[in-house]
């Protein structure tokens, strides 16, 4: 009967298989998310090699944004990838390496990834446990942030400045990578890992940086950074108060004119420098360079913002809003450097709350240090404060006791030991200002330190008005005696002549009193 029934089994089966066979394969949609990781659609398939227009590199070009965090996932690593962004629809050059290493004896995985563009590195540990030939580690998948970063080549080593696993390059790196050989070697020292029982050994690790992509950075770094003419663009001297303002003064005035920027490497901050809808941030928070960025003001308002100019060197950017047009600028520190001790205020908009304040005081003027030569040049002032900032705040201004600005606030330094604290640094107002060749009035009666409008004294212009009342009263007075006609209003103008002379007395012996004082 078993016999019998399996050739029966096959000829009902025969048919419907020949049918099959006989229609077209049905085809998959790799977009789907339901077949996006199967082996039908791999990720090769949805990326191509083209010619950059803009750099004339060439680069790996993908359709949407890559998640490059996934344990496995497929990625060209070591070469220039060029990659559209979902949040702004603009692409960026960006260069994937990794160390990955497996323990076969516990079962435990590490991979330390890196990304990088020509403006930042972004750092992170990946760790997984598992079961190898002897024993099991039950250590769950889990992602670390590079807290501190090194990196070492040769006998030079860069210290990288930055928060939440995002590190903005110096220029003398850059300019190291630019000019150095075939050949040249990178590794990172990362710092700061964690140290729990099963990863004891993640407290300090030094990676490796791949030959390849040591060669795509050099390319990069070459040609991957567009050059931007520099602007012309008047910026006015403003009034500000001669009194001291208090923070939450200083803060109602000055919050309209802060931005959030965001952009395809997070968020940042800026501020209004003309009432032209021109805004100034750091270089690091844009990325990208001639990208479009969003915006948000204190009011809510939400525009797009160009980017018109970098300068890689003393890193800011400045960017031009579309819609925005009729903006409140804040006064700048055209001529003078702030002095240690003074007040400030920091604003911003760390991690993306928008609208923080802090205040502090200037710790210290600095010109580059042996510690930060490599992020700035030595012709370029830093303000240190311990007003506190952090990711987010990049771009900001620091404005001083009158409202205005004399820094942009840049990066701060975090202890991972605790024995850095509250070292905030900004760049120098009057440097950008210089390094742009702003054109400013040029001779002004009342100006303060900074080189901005005092207000003007008001207390000379009464005694003035009322002289020239009496004056005209003087001269009715005449007229009317040569006209009966007048006599009433020749006695109203009579009254009106003494009152102006009770008012304009005083005025005169003040006046009079401060001259002899004066003397």
């Amino acid at each position: 009967m078993r016999k019998a029934l399996i050739p029966l089994l096959i000829a009902l089966a025969l048919p419907t298989s020949l049918k099959t066979s006989a229609k077209e394969p049905v085809k998959i949609n790799c977009n789907s998310a339901v077949f996006r990781e199967t082996e039908q659609c791999k990720d090769e398939n949805r990326w191509k090699e083209i010619i950059d227009a803009d750099t004339g590199l060439s680069v790996i070009e993908f359709d949407k944004d890559i998640d490059w965090k996934k344990r496995n996932v497929k990625l060209p690593w070591s070469k220039i990838t060029k990659y559209k962004s979902l949040l702004t629809g603009s692409h960026e050059l960006t260069i994937f390496d990794r160390d990955y290493k497996a323990d076969f004896s516990t079962g435990a995985v590490r991979s330390l990834n890196t990304r990088w563009t020509v403006n930042e590195l972004h750092g992170y540990l990946f760790t997984n446990g598992g079961c190898g030939f002897w024993v099991c580690t039950y250590e769950g998948p889990g992602w670390h942030e590079f807290k501190q970063v090194e990196i070492f080549s040769g006998d030079r080593n860069f210290k990288l400045f930055g928060s939440n696993g995002r590190f903005s390059l110096p220029y003398g790196f850059i300019n190291y990578i630019k000019e150095s050989e075939e050949g040249t070697t990178l590794r990172l020292k990362v710092s700061g890992l964690p140290n729990s029982q099963s990863s004891r050994r993640f407290g300090d690790v030094f990676v490796p940086i791949g030959e390849e992509t040591v060669k795509s950075l050099q390319l990069l770094f070459k040609s991957g950074a567009k050059e931007f003419a520099k602007p012309t663009f008047n910026i006015s001297r403003l009034e500000v108060s001669t009194n001291k303002l208090d923070v939450e003064d200083i803060a109602s005035n000055t919050l309209p004119s802060v931005v959030m920027i965001r952009g395809e490497s997070g968020l940042g901050s800026g501020f209004f420098v003309n009432d032209k809808g021109l805004v100034l941030t750091n270089r690091h928070v844009i990325a990208g360079y001639d990208k479009e960025h969003i915006i948000s003001g204190d009011n809510g308002i939400i525009d797009k913002a160009k980017v018109i100019y970098v300068d890689r060197q003393l890193d800011f950017a400045l960017l031009q809003a579309q819609s925005l047009k009729t903006t409140k600028a804040l006064p700048l520190c055209f001529e003078n450097y702030p002095k240690p001790g003074q007040n400030v205020v920091a604003l911003g908009s760390p991690l993306g709350l928008a609208g923080t304040v802090t205040n502090g005081i200037v710790s210290s003027i600095r010109e580059p240090s042996s510690d930060l030569k490599d992020f700035v040049p030595s012709f370029v002032t830093l303000v240190q404060t311990d007003a506190a900032i952090s990711g987010g705040n990049s771009g900001g201004p620091l404005v001083n006791s009158r409202g205005e600005v004399v820094g942009v606030n840049t990066w701060s330094v975090h202890g991972q030991d605790g024995r850095a604290q509250n070292l905030n640094f900004a760049i120098s107002i009057v440097d950008i200002l210089k390094a742009l060749e702003v054109k400013t009035p040029l001779k002004f009666s009342s100006v303060n330190r900074c080189g901005n409008l005092k207000p003007k004294d008001r207390s000379f212009f009464l005694p003035i008005v009322l002289a020239a009342l009496l004056l005209i009263s003087t001269l009715l007075i005449g007229k009317s005696k040569q006209n009966s006609l007048f006599k009433r209003i020749n006695d109203t103008e009579l009254k009106f002549k003494k009152w102006l002379l009770n008012k304009l007395i005083p005025y005169l012996e003040g006046t009079k009193k401060k001259d002899e004082d004066d003397k």
